[in-house]
């Protein structure tokens, strides 16, 4: 009876142990937990004031700060996901699928595929005829202009699809922007259709089971052949992409990204990869382009690789949402004033996606970029550009930057507001 009594008691305390594990986890971060991967809502403890009391605007923030702040929340969700991954084949990602034999999709690449996202062949025929006129444009004034098609998971490997998903094949995008590219002259890179060649012949795995992208193989192909065609287009000398040893290892970088959002416990089996050791060959004195990009996350491989340092400058523009710069620049927001400094000092832009993202082609890029073709609105710099332009330079021309500092002494005004003030009488004197 004593032993029934003393187990019991023990069995209380170990519960009681475990219920403030959590609480003691989330109060001071004990042990070292992995945060989740993907796209995870990020909660902040809401702040304790009259006005979120009496609203009832603290209570609900801070039941839901608990729920998704809880020690070790994320080894609970890896675990409740893994279970339902083997045991009730359930996957816990947004739009992601299982296909035949475990390979990961999303269900876009699928969608296109068949052609259920088709925008209609008039508005692809206009768009193309767009980008030839901002095409035309730049080349007058001796600017390349690439459209360029990444690869597709879904067109290459088809054969995979889960069978619920399988249906007939109708008109997509993909094909009709290539085939009205052609028609009206565009520059254009169908990486896709190159790859898919390549499919059966390649030494090393063009695409992953387990990732959405393109492998780190085959962006090293794609942003040595990317890096060739500039250089013919543009008649100048960049460095050579190059490698001497590929290494077989299980997916790093990307190459496994839907897995990653599944945040499952135990890896995904998977066959070795290929990465080659790349370095570029610079032999110095080389007239490098500015590149801009304006891409899907197909872009990130190459730019993490670091194909800007090809490239004099080398800006991405994610999505036509926030701007990347090769070099460690700070990032920036898009907006009209940026498209056009753009457009007039770019040596280079691209406008990149896959067939998945072909229904919105550019996100608004092409269509900001005609509207300021049309009007010749991006061949001179307005007020402020000129303004900002001449912020920066005045106090790198020693000359100036002496007479400024003398006239802000005899003016009594600092030397940053003499600099505005001489910045602003010679953009006067420029109009006139």
């Amino acid at each position: 009876m004593l032993k029934s009594i003393d187990l019991k008691k023990y069995l209380f305390r170990m519960l009681m142990v475990l219920l403030f594990v959590p609480w003691i986890q989330a109060s001071f971060k004990l042990v070292k937990v992995k945060d989740l991967k993907g796209a995870v809502e990020k909660t902040y403890n809401p702040v304790l004031n009259d006005r979120n009391w009496f609203e009832g605007r603290f209570q609900n923030q801070k039941e839901h700060y608990l729920n998704n702040e809880f020690g070790f929340r994320p080894s609970f969700v890896r675990l409740h996901n893994q279970i339902d991954f083997y045991l009730f084949d359930k996957l816990h990602a947004n739009s992601v699928i299982r296909g035949k034999e475990n390979y990961l999709y999303e269900y876009n690449y699928i969608k296109t595929y068949y052609g259920l996202d088709f925008i209609g062949a008039d508005s692809i025929q206009n768009r193309m005829k767009q980008i030839k006129v901002i095409q035309d444009s730049l080349q007058a004034r001796n600017k390349l202009f690439l459209l360029v098609f990444a690869a597709s998971k879904g067109q290459f490997y088809p054969e995979y699809f889960p069978d619920s998903s399988i249906r007939d094949k109708k008109t997509t995008n993909y094909e009709m922007h290539i085939k009205y590219a052609a028609e009206t002259g565009v520059n254009f890179i169908d990486f896709n259709s190159w790859i898919l060649s390549m499919k059966n012949n390649a030494p090393y795995p063009l695409y992953t089971k387990y990732g959405i992208h393109w492998s780190y193989y085959s962006a090293c192909l794609v942003a040595d052949s990317l890096l060739h065609y500039i250089e013919h287009k543009t008649n100048r000398n960049l460095p050579e992409l190059e490698w001497k040893e590929t290494e077989m290892a299980s997916a790093r970088f990307d190459d496994n990204d839907i897995e990653k959002g599944l945040n499952l416990i135990f890896p995904l089996k998977g066959p070795k990869l290929a990465y080659p050791k790349i370095y570029l060959n610079d032999t110095g004195n080389l007239s490098k382009p500015k590149v801009c990009v304006v891409s899907d996350s197909y872009y990130w491989s190459l730019f993490n690789m670091g194909i800007g340092n090809a490239f004099a400058s080398n800006a991405f523009w994610y999505y036509n949402f926030i701007i990347y710069h090769s070099g460690g620049l700070p990032e920036q927001i898009p907006n009209e004033r940026i498209l056009k400094k753009s457009l007039r000092e770019e040596d280079v832009i691209i406008v990149m996606a896959t067939d998945a993202n072909l229904y919105n082609l550019g996100w608004g890029f092409l269509e900001n970029t005609a509207k300021l073709v049309h009007q010749n609105a991006y061949l001179k710099m307005d007020f402020e550009e000129r303004l900002e332009d001449l912020k920066k330079y005045i106090p790198t021309d020693s000359t100036w930057i002496r007479d400024i500092r003398r006239k802000a002494i005899a003016k009594g005004i600092s030397v940053d507001s003499m600099v505005t003030l001489d910045a602003i009488w010679l953009i006067e004197h420029e109009k006139n």
